[in-house]
């Protein structure tokens, strides 16, 4: 549920300014500051380019931003971004603006705030932003059907020149079988230690029913190799679906995966590995993967 934003007209601006129980999140502009901090990164994030829209309602907002949203993963970004704006300055008090101009087909309007489409700011993260949080995004879209890759290459023939190259990369390199964002920074982890790219969300029958690991690998005269992400988040959810505590949830978790030990080899990791790929990189080597013994290069 959004939170209610409090402009500092609303009340005396100097006791706004001092209240505990209000959070400051841009000038004169607050929000109920238990409320705030009980969101998510990604929340806040939306909570700030809301308090910027309600200080410039004329403005478009566009990547990590339009994305967020949109709902989409768009990483951590520290700045708003927005665009289409000649007369505001590339960058002034925590909003980075870029002027170009932008056609009307390529925005969207939402509750009375206007931001680029998704296929428009996948492309622009695609260009100028980080490779993991470009192919999370492009996963995201691709999986919930939000864009198809024509359409966002298309919307990349409309940008700048600036980083075309590697928004194509990322658009090919996108999958929709990449169910979360760690399978998604894995999959680009693997692909920068050079290993092998591995089938996603392969089915092995088991005596417990169908498991689809995460990634798979053939390696010649030994049995496939399953891989999986496992986020902190993972078996919270797995209880939630199933209506049992977490604890309950990681033994039964734990059943299936013995259970798929009989056909594979698993191996698991989580978010360290995927945001350090020489570590998984490691781990895959360790498991008779093969990796190169350099980095390629990341953006």
């Amino acid at each position: 549920m959004a939170l209610d934003l409090i402009p500092a007209s609303d009340a005396d601006p100097a006791r706004a300014r001092h209240d505990p129980s209000l959070l400051r999140v841009r000038r004169g502009i607050y929000v109920d500051r238990a409320a705030a901090e009980a969101l998510t990164h990604e929340a806040r994030h939306v909570l700030r380019v809301r308090a910027v829209a309600a200080a410039r309602p004329d403005a478009i907002f566009a990547r990590e931003s339009a994305l967020a949203l949109a709902g989409a993963p768009h990483g951590r970004p520290s700045d708003v971004f927005t665009i289409g704006d000649p007369n505001m300055p590339g960058v002034l008090a925590g909003v980075r603006n870029s002027h170009v101009a932008v056609a009307d087909a390529d925005i969207v309007r939402e509750d009375g705030i206007a931001r680029c489409t998704p296929a428009y700011a996948l492309a622009h993260l695609a260009r100028v932003g980080r490779q993991v949080d470009a192919v999370s995004a492009l996963d995201w879209a691709l999986r919930l059907e939000v864009v198809t890759k024509d359409e966002v290459t298309d919307a990349l023939g409309r940008q700048g020149p600036r980083g075309r190259r590697r928004a194509a990369w990322a658009i090919g390199f996108a999958d929709p079988l990449a169910g979360s964002v760690g399978e998604s920074w894995s999959r680009v982890a693997i692909h920068r230690v050079g290993a092998p790219p591995p089938q996603l969300q392969v089915r092995v029958l088991t005596r417990l029913g169908a498991r689809f690991p995460d990634f798979l690998w053939e390696r010649p005269g030994r049995r496939p190799l399953g891989g999986e992400f496992d986020g902190a988040w993972k078996y919270g959810v797995i209880a939630d679906a199933n209506g049992v505590q977490p604890v309950d949830a990681v033994i039964e978790e734990k059943r299936r995966d013995d259970a798929l030990r009989e056909h594979i080899d698993t191996l698991h990791w989580m978010w360290d590995a995927a945001q350090r790929p020489l570590m998984l990189g490691r781990l895959l080597a360790a498991h008779d993967v093969p990796v190169r013994s350099a980095l390629l290069p990341g953006w």
